[in-house]
């Protein structure tokens, strides 16, 4: 899960006064976040794909509006 409009708004130096997520709640925000920071670590260590794979099913085991949440999230 990549936002592009979050990182054009990084690099282009507008997220200085804060980045506006409307409708995101912190909760959602919470897991991509947690999402985000298992994917930087594996990439960072010589960890097993097939234990990532693993967390990644983990992860999307989640009730039906907390998953579509986190698929509009994603989307830019």
């Amino acid at each position: 899960m990549e936002s592009q409009t979050i990182r054009h708004m990084i690099e282009d130096g507008c997220a200085e006064s804060g980045i506006p997520l409307p409708n995101v709640t912190s909760r959602i925000l919470a897991k991509v976040i947690e999402y985000c920071n298992k994917h930087v670590d594996a990439s960072s260590k010589s960890s097993d794909d097939e234990d990532l794979k693993a967390w990644d099913a983990e992860f999307v085991k989640v009730d039906q509006t907390t998953l579509f949440d986190l698929i509009l999230m994603q989307m830019p």
